[in-house]
């Protein structure tokens, strides 16, 4: 009766201990992954935010490189019918090129002078833009980028300004502009999301949403004041702009107009001060996609778990009953153990010994007495530190015993024994302790190893390991000399791999001038010639007219090929601008021909010289070529820093990635030679990645201070 009461009460608290459990487990479950929810959301915002900032950013330096064409200067400085037409045409170019909404030239006073929507409805040529902010940063020499709704076109807009010199380089007369749809960023990064995404200006208006209904809506409730000020700046056309319903609590929580809480997380914009991406998601789907699972798995895991505990309960009921047989039986076989264990300990052959607390021997083993030539009546009673030479005497006293009583072990004691007949054995003894119920050391259980021949072996070895010592001196000097030799090839080796890297860098740069400066003005004027004959035979040839045209396309594209073929063997940025500018473009060069996104994070680095640069790029532009190729990554990024030890170069993807230990075996020309340059430059490559996890090759040069 008493047993099944136990059961039952064992039962209750399996049942109790098993719901508890559960219970604080999914709470636990619950703030985890709440907490990892919010993390991701912060480091895919973080992510956006830095996408947002490159595209936003592109067209900085076509802005500037528009501003400095001769064409748009000479329509600024004498405008006529000619100057004009040469300016609007260069502004078709440059929009049709680079895919922008429009271009167009102002003067200094902000009437528009020249545009590429000059043929259709919502052309501004002749309109007074001197109110917009980048012009008025732009007339005042500092290049400006802006956001805002288009005044003619209610297009929504990024714009980039820049002033335009003089032939001297030091009047401003004009100013450049190049307008990008911030439609093509909005469905770029935003449409993709789950979330709701908000781009947001410093006064609280949403300017770019992944949901239509929020568009230019005040995101919270606003002052007046703000209001108005948005009102002046007509930077977003003239209103309304209502609020979207969402408000915070005074816990700082966010909530729409139907209570219902949202997640808010919000990050700067880089390189546009008190813009502000921003996410909500609400608490409900979070709740949705974290209760649905854990309750879909976890109830039949707690009934598997009772049932379980009640089988177990009654397995354990049986068990104690054969337990109590089993220990019956062990009493009567520890007996029997006892007395095996005495035979053995007498008659097996090793030197086995027991001493008290006093030192006094307690046990011998009958093959100790055979040993050392005593009757084991000799040896029982007596201190085993009278069977000692005197320094494994002092030894023993001194050092042995008091460690051996503390720790209640010793290993591997070198000792001397005399035998009755005088000889000394070399022995090494090994104990341990044996203790009572209180843990106290009550005697002790020795094993002695007769190690005299051993020892008489070691001496012996010493003196043929001196011998041979002495013999390999004359090789060790050999074997230096041979090392020298082969380090002083090996370094012939790696200047002459080196050189003739470094001079198929310079061909490289000489085709890619020919190709650029001889064949790409050859090409150029044979184009303008085609357009004049295209008009000459304007109404008059119409077939001939439409093969001209055909050749200006076909020129046209040959143009780009030979731009493409020049920057790929020697890139002019590289040498302009230098090695973070140069991968910066590269990368918006590989966006522009592929889907993948492609980021560049670059940092300040020490002045470097152009054979490191060179590598380092080349290095890059490997990677990333392989990244596209190979790994179906959907974003590449490239990280150009600096540390305490010199630069460091990191290409990362989110691809498909491989097993670097799986191909040994197979021959990758492409990593074989970032690593070959990394060595000449005297860097070092680290490439890791794994299958699923995408791949990152990291390389870093030591750059003397």
């Amino acid at each position: 009766m008493r047993l099944r009461i136990i059961i039952l009460i064992l039962s209750l608290l399996a049942f109790l201990s098993a719901s508890a459990g559960g219970f604080l487990y999914y709470h636990s479950f619950r703030s985890s992954a709440l907490e990892k929810i919010e993390t991701d959301a912060l480091s895919r915002l973080n992510l956006l935010a830095d996408q947002l900032s490159f595209y936003l950013s592109e067209h900085k330096k076509p802005v500037r490189t528009l501003s400095g064409i001769k064409e748009l200067r000479t329509a600024l400085e004498t405008p006529g019918p000619d100057s004009i037409d040469h300016a609007n045409r260069i502004l078709d170019h440059f929009t049709a090129s680079l895919g922008l909404e429009v271009s167009y030239l102002m003067d200094k006073n902000g009437i528009t002078l020249c545009s590429s929507n000059r043929n259709t409805e919502s052309s501004f040529v002749g309109n007074d833009f001197s109110f917009r902010p980048y012009f008025q940063n732009a007339v005042n020499g500092i290049p400006a980028t802006y956001l805002a709704l288009g005044t003619t076109s209610r297009i929504r807009g990024v714009y980039h300004s820049h002033p335009v010199y003089d032939a001297s380089q030091t009047v401003i007369i004009g100013v450049a502009v190049i307008k990008a749809s911030a439609e093509f960023v909005e469905t770029k990064l935003f449409r993709a999301s789950d979330e709701i995404l908000f781009f947001v200006d410093p006064n609280g208006l949403i300017f770019i949403s992944n949901r239509d209904e929020f568009r230019f809506k005040l995101l919270f409730e606003t002052e007046e004041e703000k209001t108005r000020q948005i009102i002046d700046s007509r930077q977003f056309g003239a209103g309304p702009w209502p609020s979207t319903g969402f408000s915070r609590t005074p816990k700082g929580e966010v909530i729409d107009k139907n209570q219902e809480k949202y997640l808010f997380s919000s990050l700067d914009v880089k390189n546009y001060p008190a813009w502000k991406i921003i996410s909500l998601r609400n608490y409900k789907d979070i709740g949705k996609l974290l209760s649905e699972p854990f309750f879909r798995v976890i109830g039949p895991a707690i009934t598997s778990i009772l049932i379980l505990t009640g089988i177990l309960v009654l397995i354990l009921y049986h068990l104690g009953i054969k337990e109590i047989t089993k220990r019956k039986k062990a009493e009567k076989e520890l007996r029997l153990s006892e007395e095996r264990y005495r035979y053995i300990y007498h008659k097996t052959p090793v030197m086995l010994h027991s001493i008290d607390t006093e030192g006094a021997i307690v046990h011998v083993s009958d093959h100790w007495v055979e040993m050392m030539g005593y009757d084991r009546e000799e040896v029982v009673g007596k201190q085993l530190i009278s069977f000692f030479t005197p320094e494994s005497r002092k030894y023993a006293i001194s050092v042995v015993f008091p460690e051996f009583f503390r720790t209640g072990f010793c290993k591997d004691i070198p000792y001397s024994y005399v035998r009755k007949n005088g000889e000394i054995m070399d022995i090494m003894l090994s104990c341990y302790g044996v203790r009572d119920e209180t843990g106290k050391i009550i005697r002790s259980l020795a094993v002695s190893v007769d190690v005299t021949e051993k020892n008489r072996d070691r001496k012996e070895l010493q003196i043929a390991k001196e011998k041979l010592s002495q013999y390999s001196l004359d090789l060790e000097q050999q074997v230096k000399k041979r090392t020298t030799q082969l380090e002083k090839t090996q370094n012939n080796l790696k200047n002459l791999s080196k050189n003739i890297i470094a001079s198929q860098e310079r061909e490289k740069a000489l085709v890619a001038r020919e190709l650029h400066d001889h064949l790409g003005q050859v090409l150029t004027a044979l184009r303008i010639d085609a357009v004049w004959i295209e008009k000459i035979l304007s109404g008059v040839h119409p077939e001939a007219q439409g093969r001209v045209l055909k050749m200006c396309s076909l020129i046209d594209d040959t143009i780009n090929d030979v731009r493409a073929m020049a920057y790929r063997l020697r890139p002019r940025v590289l040498d302009d601008l230098g090695l973070s500018d140069a991968l910066e473009s590269l990368l918006a060069d590989f966006e522009k021909r592929s889907d993948v996104s492609c980021v560049f994070k670059g940092g300040i680095i020490p002045k470097i010289d152009d054979t490191l640069a060179t590598a380092l790029y080349r290095i890059g532009q490997e990677a990333v070529t392989n990244a596209l190729r190979h790994s179906g990554a959907t974003t590449i990024t490239v990280e150009l820093t600096a540390d305490e030890e010199g630069i460091v170069l990191t290409i990362a993807d989110n691809g498909n990635g491989f097993d670097p230990l799986g191909h040994k075996g197979v021959k990758r020309f492409g990593l074989e030679g970032m690593k070959e340059r990394a060595s000449l430059v005297g860097g070092k490559l680290d490439i890791s990645s794994l299958p699923a996890h995408g791949t990152t090759v990291c390389c870093k040069v030591k750059v003397k201070g």
